[in-house]
């Protein structure tokens, strides 16, 4: 698992929260010397951890960035892995796949009554939802929320820890919708993107029901 602790794991955590970054991007934030800092960033890709390649821009010569690979990628939390995937395509064979969305149901039925013992004792609307966004922080999410100028919060969440799951039964990441709006219950809640599909994070509207 990644901590926050060298610049190799700063370099890949940039990576898993930008997705693609230039060289310029990925300096920012760094007190060390650009020569250093290439150095590091030679080293993750002699280990297979980043790639980078050529981008085409719209003007201009195009510019070289960097992403994790899959191997990369595999550092960061991921609570099923292969395993789980290969055990459920064996249920699936025997049962059928409407009963393997029914164990996910009930997979995400457990958290919520897991959740709502976590946020009991928070009161308030706002106290609620950052709980909530610590609760999936300390689960290996990777979250950032935003508040926005209507009022409105914005949750990423740049890691996805059943992605290996969520890639062969994507009603999963539906469940995952189903699990916020039932612990806010005050709230109107939209995914707007999902990791699944490509982008770099996990996205999610949060604003408060009108009364």
């Amino acid at each position: 698992m990644i901590k926050k602790s060298s610049v190799k794991e700063k370099i890949l955590l940039k990576l898993k929260r930008g997705n693609r970054l230039t060289i310029v991007q990925l300096m920012e934030g760094f007190h060390i010397t650009d020569i250093a800092l290439r150095r590091h960033i030679h080293t993750l890709e002699r280990e297979g951890l980043i790639q980078s390649f050529q981008e085409k821009q719209t003007m201009g010569r195009p510019h070289h960035v960097y992403q994790l690979t899959d191997k990369g990628g595999e550092l960061f939390p991921n609570q099923y892995q292969q395993f789980s995937v290969d055990l459920l395509k064996e249920v699936e064979e025997i049962q059928g796949i409407d009963f393997v969305y029914q164990l996910l149901a009930s997979r995400t039925d457990k958290s919520i009554d897991e959740y709502k013992k976590l946020l009991e004792d928070v009161p308030d609307y706002n106290g609620k939802i950052k709980k909530l966004v610590q609760i999936q922080e300390d689960k290996g999410y990777m979250t950032e929320l935003q508040e926005n100028a209507d009022g409105s919060y914005t949750l990423k969440q740049f890691n996805c820890p059943i992605s290996n799951v969520a890639r062969e039964y994507k009603g999963i990441c539906g469940q995952e919708l189903n699990l916020f709006e039932e612990l806010l219950e005050d709230s109107s809640i939209a995914a707007t993107s999902c990791i699944v599909s490509g982008e770099n994070c996990c996205s999610f509207l949060i604003g408060e029901k009108k009364k």
